[in-house]
């Protein structure tokens, strides 16, 4: 699907038109393609766990916005995503990636036709993972994923019928290993995709991403016909403001490192190598339901109230094991030589580690703390968040 400006729009809207068409086109959109030519280092997630309370503010050494429009944060709902107007699309992503793990996200969706709130797994090689919700279907989520950017088939995406989405908080967790991905409501699985059922895992998601939040006008009249029906029809600003908010995020870094170097050209998980490697046991488990449940579609708690997961990795499931991130070194640390990283960090050595079993450090990173390495801004920001791929191609 392309999405293309028109020439009519008032200049104050280009901006927004641009992230709107990025938006509807994310799983083609990337700064740098390391399948394509050598490109710089990622920087990592260094510790294993990240963990943040939009109630508190806002943690502006962990997050970019990215978007058109601002995110306002609020002491009883956190992070607040509002479209005002056309052309609002307000997103925010991590200044760091991470290489398997979890990302569990505590929120609730915006309401409005055309409305699209996001939450995004996205990898400078295109793989993504997703959670969408759509302002008219206030009792569903739609799960999706993209290998590579391949939109060739279309049979990725996939429907959940569940509680309010938007009057109640829930849990959404995505658990990505190098075998499986899975997607948890309140602690329930709806949703898994092993390695082999990816095309033969040509198009698993496999390599370092970053968490993306955002919301977005899918129904805005200046897209496609098909991106506007699957948004579920046209938005009339009017009837806004439109808010998603998200409360708090934990990220679980199976491989913390200060940075991720794409040793080749294949966009294999094998050929990712680590520099500053952290090592220890993190536990990958089903994400602990919330306390507070609502019949007929996964658990969650009202808004506003204060009874809520305060996150962590909870259950008695088994651990996931990763395997070595690279076969070799050879010809990894000169390559890496040099480069700058996307978060303006010289990258002078590339240490390739085996990863059977990381052992966890005895501190979590926290909202509004520093990393001991610090980090810069990512360079080149996207814009692209949420990915409507599931349609037919207009």
């Amino acid at each position: 699907m392309r999405c293309s400006l028109s020439p009519s729009w008032p200049r104050s809207l280009l901006l927004g038109a641009v992230a709107l068409c990025a938006l509807a086109t994310a799983q083609t959109y990337t700064s740098c393609n390391p399948t394509a030519k050598r490109c710089p280092p990622d920087v990592g997630l260094p510790v294993p766990k990240y963990s943040i309370d939009f109630r508190n503010g806002p943690d502006n050494n962990h997050w970019s916005s990215v978007g058109t429009g601002s995110v306002t944060y609020t002491p009883n709902f956190g992070a607040a995503f509002t479209i005002n107007k056309q052309g609002d699309s307000p997103t925010i992503e991590t200044a760091w990636y991470f290489f398997f793990g979890r990302a569990e996200v505590h929120m609730r969706a915006a309401s409005g036709t055309g409305i699209v709130s996001c939450v995004v797994l996205e990898s400078d090689d295109l793989d993504e993972i997703d959670w969408e919700w759509i302002g008219g279907e206030r009792k569903e989520v739609q799960t999706n994923y993209f290998g590579k950017g391949n939109t060739t088939t279309w049979d990725r995406g996939g429907k959940t019928a569940m509680g309010d989405t938007q009057g109640l908080i829930h849990n959404y967790t995505i658990d990505w290993t190098p075998s499986l991905v899975t997607w948890y409501i309140d602690g329930a699985i709806v949703r898994t995709l092993a390695y082999q059922d990816a095309l033969g895992g040509r198009n698993f998601p496999q390599t370092p991403m970053r968490l993306k939040l955002g919301i977005w006008a899918g129904g805005d009249s200046n897209n496609p016909n098909g991106t506007i029906d699957w948004a579920g029809g046209v938005t009339n600003y009017t009837q806004g403001p439109f808010t998603m908010y998200v409360e708090s995020v934990l990220v679980t870094n199976l491989n913390p490192a200060a940075s991720y170097f794409y040793s080749d050209l294949s966009g294999s998980w094998k050929s990712i190598s680590m520099t500053n490697v952290t090592t220890g046991p993190v536990p990958s488990q089903a994400p602990k339901p919330m306390p507070v449940g609502e019949s007929g579609g996964g658990q969650g708690r009202e808004k506003g109230t204060d009874k809520r997961d305060k996150g962590g990795i909870t259950s008695d499931e088994e651990p996931f094991v990763t395997h070595d991130v690279t076969e070799t070194a050879s010809g990894v640390a000169s390559s890496a030589t040099g480069f700058v990283g996307h978060g303006g960090n010289p990258i002078t050595t590339t240490t390739i580690v085996s990863t059977d079993r990381p052992t966890e450090p005895a501190y979590i990173i926290s909202g509004g703390s520093s990393l001991t390495t610090r980090f810069g801004l990512v360079g080149i920001l996207s814009v692209a968040v949420c990915t409507v791929g599931m349609l037919a191609a207009v």
